[in-house]
């Protein structure tokens, strides 16, 4: 049965003047699978091994002796042998299983969920050796794992593995303590800024000002220490919302000429993405001396309804153009309210605005606002006791 399936098995068909005489030398000579007479032709069945010995006997014999069938893998693969293109493509095709089985194809980082933590670790991990396209016999995980550990803070501990051509790295955090630990350090409430207290509502701790007093900065305006009757102080971890009144002057300037950026054309790239490959299409052609604002998308390429490591990136450069632009009177103090608009939308968003003066003053170079307001709003900020 082995010698079967490595040599495969060979029909022959036997004519001549007395093929019965061929029988007896026929057993000597091979491995007899099957043998028999039929309409006097002598028909055999033998193994691929001795093809040529019964050939040889049969010449010698005078008789005719034809192959009627050869089967096995040995005669399905010979078949194959001369062609060279087939043989060719199974070497390269080997060549390519065998490099991208041993080369980083996408790095996965686990663990953590912070996207600067993870641009920080590839960072590192990029500056030893690790990155996409890497040789992966060549890498050394514990040697990786100790640099993540002593180059980043947000590092606790790391493990790195590969499964197939993906790499893991799996982080470990710092642990940080618990905000309800903060809530627990004594502090008093201190003054901010200079001002006029005219709210206070305290939760926990002692007030120490009055509704009117004008405070300065670093003042406490509630005391965390309070005083027992058996003499023994206790501390408290003050909490209260104190409301002071205070002015606050801004300046903002437009000169009538300045120096801006405006969007000139505009360019589309794309690339290929195999894991972490970046393999770049035809597109437009970029200006070396240019900058660029950059904006991309990226399509996953699926199958059959499974989304493959497959994906292709659209990528639209925006060319940055500097440029001089120039401002009447009227425009550059347009833009002037607007950025004052801005300024009280966003800064001033947590303040009650009590009252606004504005000056526009005029100069050779632009034009400039002067802006005081009034404001109320919180003043108290936490400052721990310590504790001899």
């Amino acid at each position: 049965m082995i010698e079967s399936l490595i040599f495969g098995k060979v029909s022959f068909k036997i004519d001549g003047f007395d093929v019965s005489l061929l029988t007896e030398k026929l057993y000597k000579c091979c491995k007899v699978i099957s043998l028999y007479t039929k309409s006097d032709s002598l028909y055999l069945t033998t193994s691929g091994r001795f093809e040529k010995r019964v050939t040889s006997l049969c010449e010698k014999s005078d008789c005719i002796c034809d192959v009627i069938e050869r089967k096995g893998i040995i005669y399905t693969l010979r078949r194959y042998f001369r062609r060279y293109g087939l043989l060719f493509g199974a070497v390269i095709s080997a060549v390519i299983i065998f490099l991208l089985s041993n080369t980083v194809m996408k790095i996965e980082v686990t663990g953590i969920s912070d996207e600067s933590v993870i641009s920080e670790v590839r960072s590192i991990l990029r500056e030893e050796g690790l990155r996409a396209g890497a040789y992966i016999p060549s890498l050394n995980y514990f040697k990786l794992a100790n640099k993540l550990f002593a180059s980043s803070d947000n590092v606790a501990w790391a493990s790195i593995g590969n499964i197939g051509s993906v790499v893991y790295v799996n982080i470990g955090s710092p642990t940080l303590k618990p905000a309800s630990e903060n809530r627990r350090i004594p502090c008093d409430i201190v003054a901010s800024r200079d001002a006029v207290v005219v709210g206070a509502e305290v939760m926990v701790g002692q007030l120490s000002v009055l509704i009117g007093d004008a405070v300065y900065k670093g003042q406490t305006l509630v005391n965390g220490r309070i005083e027992r009757r058996e003499g023994f102080p206790k501390y408290y971890h003050s909490y209260a919302r104190i409301t002071g009144r205070y002015e606050e002057n801004i300046n903002l300037y437009q000169p009538y000429v300045e120096e801006t950026t405006v969007d000139g054309d505009k360019f589309y790239r794309r690339s290929l993405n195999l894991f972490e490959l970046e393999i770049p299409l035809p597109g437009d052609i970029l200006k070396n001396d240019a900058e660029y604002s950059i904006k991309s998308s990226t399509t996953p390429i699926k199958f059959l309804g499974l989304t493959l490591p497959v994906s292709v990136t659209q990528k639209e450069y925006t060319e940055r153009i500097k440029d001089v632009v120039s401002y009447s009177t009227a425009e550059a103090l347009q833009s002037l309210y607007s950025k004052l608009k801005n300024y009280e939308s966003e800064i001033l968003k947590d303040v009650t605005v009590i009252e606004r003066n504005v000056s526009e003053v005029q100069t050779d170079d632009g034009v400039s606002l002067d802006v005081t307001y009034t404001l109320e709003g919180e003043i108290g900020i936490p400052s721990e006791i310590y504790i001899k």
